[in-house]
């Protein structure tokens, strides 16, 4: 079970400093944060208005930018939007600090809304000129854009994307029945370095469940020379302190600060920009009824929710990581979003 928990929280790590081909013209940047760790940027640079990309739990800037199909990043540069894909501490190319330490844990959910990307919207507005800052977030990477919604208001997001990014718990999905398992692990462990399992679970063959077939993916959806690809490539370690306020959240059911004083999905009364929200119908950590209560919380005039399933259209029912990873990913769920993202930020 606890190799499962452990490559259930995996996303996505380079392994290497070398960018692939499509990354050539790429830019990483560290930031320094308010409370003293250090994020890094990976920017697809263009003339247009910014989109800055936040990876989910255990994962990092490759989950955006894995390969040149599977690219929102090079997509979005593409079309003229300048693209930011962020590495929250501890996480891909922050996993250390430019002085060579290593930022390990001790962090939460709450500083990488409150502190991380506050830094990484900051430095893109000084760099750009752009007032604000359009913002797509996986899984987590939805949850850290409320939560800096909640400290710090929306007047620097221009737009927000969440795709299988959870905000209400009160489902019984996988996801809800790991929140002991995590706590557990989180008072032994000051952090879980997973990607040692990835990168071995990536050589086993395609039918073992330790690929997470049918938990965090619909394997009929993803193509097995990419499953490997993608544990590879995309796992970063996971914090106590960060497993801690998730096994908390799934006991509670609410998503809240660590002390407690804010509920991030009330806050979400504060989101006045264009919201679109993005569920798979086969999606075992972030169902659908996990993800459509985005619309319910925002404050937006202008909201959108896509459900990717056959039943809607889709060519396949779309797990966890395969709304981005998939084999038809690109054109069924990332062009969707290039295109809702253009029509708002775009004259």
């Amino acid at each position: 079970m606890l190799t499962l928990f452990l490559f259930l929280i995996a996303g996505c790590k380079p392994t290497a400093p070398l960018a692939p081909p499509h990354c050539s013209d790429s830019v990483n940047t560290v930031i320094p944060t308010q409370d003293g760790a250090e994020v890094v940027t990976h920017r697809h640079p263009a003339k247009g208005p910014p989109v800055l990309l936040i990876h989910g739990i255990s994962s990092n800037h490759q989950f955006w930018d894995l390969t040149e199909e599977h690219s929102l990043t090079a997509m979005l540069a593409e079309a003229g939007l300048d693209a930011w894909a962020l590495n929250t501490r501890g996480h891909g190319l922050a996993s250390h600090k430019q002085s060579g330490e290593r930022q390990r844990h001790g962090w939460s959910i709450d500083d990488y809304g409150r502190y991380d990307l506050d830094a990484a919207i900051a430095h893109i507005q000084k760099e750009t000129g752009f007032e604000a800052v359009a913002l797509v977030g996986h899984s987590m990477g939805g949850m850290v854009s409320a939560a800096y919604i909640a400290h710090h208001g929306d007047d620097a997001i221009s737009a927000l994307v969440v795709v299988a990014s959870p905000i209400a718990f009160d489902t019984q999905a996988l996801l809800m029945r790991l929140g002991p398992l995590s706590m557990s692990i989180a008072r032994i462990w000051p952090s879980i370095g997973a990607e040692g399992f990835a990168k071995f679970s990536a050589k086993l063959p395609n039918f073992l469940p330790a690929h997470g077939e049918g938990i965090l993916y619909n394997p009929a959806n993803m193509a097995p020379h990419m499953r490997r690809f993608m544990l590879s490539r995309i796992v970063s370690q996971v914090s106590r302190e960060e497993l801690a306020q998730l096994s908390k959240t799934l006991k509670s059911k609410r998503f809240t600060s660590n002390d407690d004083t804010i509920d991030y999905a009330t806050a979400l009364n504060k989101l006045t920009t264009p919201l679109l929200a993005i569920s798979g119908s086969a999606d075992k950590i972030a169902p659908p009824s996990s993800v459509e209560p985005w619309l319910e919380h925002s404050a937006s005039n202008d909201e959108t929710y896509m459900e990717m399933g056959e039943s809607t259209g889709a060519g396949a029912d779309y797990g966890h990581l395969d709304l981005v990873l998939g084999d038809a990913a690109r054109e069924e769920v990332l062009n969707p979003i290039v295109d809702w993202l253009a029509l708002r930020l775009t004259p």
